[in-house]
């Protein structure tokens, strides 16, 4: 007999946990264009005055693969996207600040520790 050709939670296939790990990845450089987006437009080296869709669009983006990465644990054996839980309250509160005010990027700065966690955690066998 062969190798077993199911690897993770409930005989999901061995590539959900390669998914789970593509996602996370995909979900912090998201994050971080996003980041690198908004701090551009702060220190003006970027007019945003007709391109304002540009990081509504990556803020869309990145919520959305967060989210979405954060449910692997549930599909997969791979846990580094519980490290992407924390990151949703900060993806949650950012919208509501003031974009002109510190607190908006300090809100968006605190995602980082989970993006990082996850990225870390994602070369570790089983998450």
């Amino acid at each position: 007999m062969g190798r077993a050709t199911t690897a993770g939670r409930h005989g999901a296939a061995s590539g959900t946990s390669t998914a789970a790990r593509h996602l996370v990845t995909a979900a912090s450089v998201a994050y971080l264009a996003n980041c690198l987006w908004g701090t551009a437009v702060a220190v003006r080296v970027i007019r945003t005055k007709k391109l304002r869709v540009v990081h509504h669009g990556l803020f869309v983006v990145t919520a959305t693969l967060t989210g979405v990465a954060a449910t692997t644990p549930v599909w997969t054996r791979d846990r580094s996207a519980l490290f992407l839980l924390p990151a949703l309250v900060p993806l949650a509160v950012a919208p509501r600040t003031n974009p002109r005010s510190r607190a908006h990027w300090r809100v968006a700065v605190a995602a980082a520790p989970s993006y990082l966690g996850a990225l870390l955690a994602r070369g570790r066998p089983g998450g």
